[in-house]
C-alpha cells in the first residue's frame, strides 16, 4: 500500500534551518517517487491550486488530510482486487471515470473500508468523508493535467468498458450481504462508539465547556448546534446570509437540481426552493412581536440530501446577526475584504475565509484540553445533548399542559415518560433529520434508563444503609 513520509525534523536551534518547509510526501508500495503527486502537494501546502496573491498556506493537520486522502486513493490504485478488470493501474494512467464511478462507488457501497477487510462486512463511508477524498482525487488531477504530468484525465470510458469494471464491486457488496452470520468476526476492528451510549455531561460541566470558548465564532457555532440539534456538516453549509451574491458549489457535498448554476442573490424565504439554507434576516430576527421561543425558521438540507424545516430560537437568531454586526464585520474588515466581495457563509475563519468543519473541531479539541472537565465534547455529542433536553422538556411541559405534573422537573416519572414520550419522539424526529423512527428512539430509551436507575439506585442504597 502507499505511504505518507515526512522529511527528517531538523535541529530547532539552528537558524538556517527556520524557514524550512517540512513537507509530506507519498511513495507508492514499490516504493516509487510519484513526483506529479508529489508537486501537487508541495503546491497544495503552499495555497495552490488557489489563483492570485492571497494564498494561505494549509495548517499542518490539514496538509496531512489531503496527503492522507491521497494516499488513500493511490492505495485504491494499487490494489488489485479493487479492481480486477482492470490490473496494474499506475496513477499516471488514471481516468476520471476511475475516480467517479469505482473509487466512489466502492466507498458508497462499503467495500473500500477498514472494517470491510478486517471482517469482511460492507461498512459505507459517510458523504461527508467520500465527499472529500472525490473532490481532492479529482482537484489534483485537474492540477496535473493543466501542468503536464498526465494528458487525457477527462477521457470518457465507453459503457462496457464501466460495466465490465465495475462488476467486480457489486460482487464484493453482495458477497458482503450474504456473508454467513455465525463466521466468526476479526475482532481486531473496533467499531466507533455511538455518542448515545455515553454519560451525558453536567450543566457546570456545558457551561465550562462554552465558556472557554474563544467568544464570537467558535462560541457562536457550539450554542448553535446545542439549541438547533444540526449536525457539524449542516451549520458549514446551511448558514448562508441573505443580501449577499452567492455561487452555489457544484462540488459542494449536495448540490440540488433548483440551485442556479450562476451567482444570484441570496434572500431568506419559506417555500422558494432556490433560498434552501439561507438563514432568517434581520427583520425576522428583531420582530418584537415575535415568540420567545422558535420563530425563526428556514429550511436546510441535511444528510442524504433531505430537505427539512430548522427553527432557531429568537434570542440565539438575535445573538447570529450581533455575530455578522460584530466579530464577523471585524474579521472581514481585518483582512481587507469588502462586504461586496464578502463570502455569504456566515461563521468566517482569521483569514475571511468560510469557517471549515475541521477548524471547528480542532477547536473543540483544544479547549477540551484545556478545561479537562472528564467530557469530551465534540459538535455531535452537543447534538446529542439537544435530543436529550429537547426530549425532557417537550414531556415535562406536555405534562404539565393536562396537568399532570407542576413546574419542578424533578417530578418527571417513568409513567409520564411512557404516556408523552411516543409523540415527542416523533416532533423530536423531524428536528433531528433522522430517517428511521428507531433512531431516535434511542434518546427516549436513555431517558427512561436514566429515571429507573436513580429509582433503582435509590432503593439499592436505603436497603444497604438498613
Amino acid at each position: 500500500m502507499a505511504t505518507v513520509h515526512y522529511p527528517k525534523h531538523l535541529p530547532k536551534n539552528a537558524a538556517r534551518y527556520k524557514s524550512a518547509i517540512r513537507i509530506p510526501y507519498v511513495r507508492t508500495a514499490s516504493d516509487d517517487y510519484p513526483d506529479g503527486i508529489n508537486a501537487y502537494i508541495h503546491e497544495r501546502a503552499n495555497g495552490a491550486p488557489s489563483s492570485g496573491v492571497n494564498r494561505v498556506r494549509l495548517r499542518p493537520k490539514s496538509l496531512r488530510a489531503v496527503v492522507d486522502q491521497l494516499c488513500n486513493f493511490l492505495t485504491y490504485l494499487e490494489t488489485d482486487e479493487a479492481h480486477p478488470t482492470i490490473p496494474g493501474l499506475s496513477w499516471q494512467d488514471a481516468k476520471e471515470w476511475h475516480v467517479t464511478h469505482l473509487y466512489e462507488s466502492a466507498q458508497t457501497l462499503g467495500v473500500w473500508s477498514q472494517e470491510y477487510f478486517l471482517t469482511g462486512i460492507a461498512s459505507p463511508l459517510e458523504p461527508e468523508t467520500i465527499g472529500g477524498r472525490v473532490t481532492e482525487v479529482l482537484r489534483c488531477y485537474g492540477w496535473l493535467e493543466e501542468n503536464g504530468y498526465i494528458s487525457g484525465f477527462q477521457e470518457e470510458g465507453t459503457l462496457g468498458a464501466l460495466e465490465h469494471a465495475y462488476q467486480p464491486i457489486s460482487g464484493q457488496r453482495r458477497n458482503a450481504i450474504q456473508r454467513d452470520p455465525n463466521e466468526p468476526e476479526n475482532k481486531a476492528f473496533t467499531p466507533r462508539q455511538s455518542t448515545g451510549q455515553l454519560i451525558p455531561p453536567s450543566r457546570n460541566q456545558f457551561h465550562q465547556f462554552i465558556e472557554a470558548l474563544t467568544p464570537g465564532t467558535h462560541r457562536t457555532v457550539a450554542l448553535l448546534i446545542y439549541e438547533t440539534g444540526l449536525r457539524l456538516s449542516e451549520v458549514v453549509e446551511n448558514t448562508l446570509l441573505p443580501g449577499i451574491i452567492h455561487c452555489r458549489n457544484p462540488d459542494a457535498t449536495f448540490h440540488l437540481p433548483n440551485f442556479p448554476a450562476e451567482p444570484y442573490l441570496l434572500s431568506w424565504s419559506a417555500n422558494n426552493d432556490r433560498m434552501i439554507g439561507v438563514l432568517p434576516d434581520r427583520q425576522q430576527a428583531r420582530d418584537e412581536t415575535a415568540r420567545s421561543t422558535t420563530d425563526c425558521s428556514y429550511r436546510i438540507v441535511g444528510k442524504g440530501l433531505v430537505i427539512r424545516r430548522i427553527d432557531i430560537p429568537a434570542r440565539l437568531m438575535q445573538a447570529l446577526w450581533h455575530y455578522v454586526e460584530g466579530p464577523r464585520r471585524a474579521i472581514l474588515r481585518a483582512n481587507g475584504i469588502s462586504v461586496h466581495n464578502q463570502p455569504a457563509q456566515l461563521f468566517l475563519n482569521r483569514y475571511g475565509k468560510p469557517l471549515s468543519a475541521h477548524a471547528i473541531q480542532d477547536a473543540f479539541r483544544r479547549v477540551n484540553n484545556k478545561i479537562k472537565c472528564g467530557y469530551r465534547f465534540t459538535a455531535h455529542a452537543l447534538r446529542h445533548m439537544f435530543a436529550c433536553d429537547f426530549l425532557h422538556s417537550a414531556i415535562h411541559a406536555r405534562a404539565r399542559l393536562f396537568g399532570q405534573i407542576g413546574h419542578n422537573s424533578g417530578e418527571l416519572t417513568f409513567d409520564l415518560l411512557e404516556r408523552h414520550g411516543d409523540f415527542v419522539v416523533t416532533v423530536l424526529q423531524k428536528r433531528l433529520g433522522h430517517k428511521f423512527r428507531e433512531t431516535t428512539l434511542v434518546y427516549l430509551e436513555q431517558l427512561r434508563l436514566s429515571l429507573a436507575g436513580l429509582d433503582h439506585t435509590t432503593a439499592w442504597n436505603e436497603f444497604l444503609d438498613d
